[in-house]
């Protein structure tokens, strides 16, 4: 596997991974208007290179050039986006991305780090060492998720 900086030219695999991952994996802990709401909140590639060209963003791959995994973190401190390939779960893959995004968020000053983890994603969250600030609820295109604001001093 090769973590590596985004290059504009993954825009489209990030964008189908990222809605695949929602539609498959979230499905377990959000109804299917909830997935589907979420995975199609945004399909404008031009706002998704801008958004990951905007913070810092990593990609894992595998294979010649087969996106398995990115995450990004922003000038807020924030783990933006998180996502591992729906056939690539439980390989080690989010543990990579998110090593390299801590390293990366400490190299640049930030001394804690947070994120909106959703309720799948919450306890990977916890076993890095991330703690649960607050669970609250967001309203989206007329759909309510939980989540939960976590951080992690770095």
């Amino acid at each position: 596997m090769l973590i590596r900086k985004f290059d504009k030219e993954d825009t489209k695999h990030i964008m189908n991974l990222f809605r695949e991952t929602i539609l498959t994996v979230n499905l377990g802990d959000y109804s299917p208007k909830q997935v589907e709401v979420w995975a199609n909140s945004n399909s404008n590639i031009v706002d998704w290179e801008m958004r990951l060209k905007n913070s810092v963003t990593y990609i894992a791959e595998v294979e010649p050039k087969l996106i398995v995994g990115f995450g990004n973190y922003n000038a807020d401190s924030e783990i933006d986006l998180f996502y591992v390939h729906k056939d690539f779960q439980r390989k080690g893959i989010g543990s990579a991305l998110l090593n390299q995004l801590e390293i990366g968020a400490k190299a640049d000053g930030i001394k804690e780090i947070f994120t909106e983890a959703s309720i799948t994603a919450k306890p990977f969250f916890e076993s890095r060492g991330y703690e649960v600030l607050k669970k609250q609820t967001k309203h989206f295109n007329g759909a309510d998720f939980v989540n939960y604001m976590m951080k992690k001093t770095l």
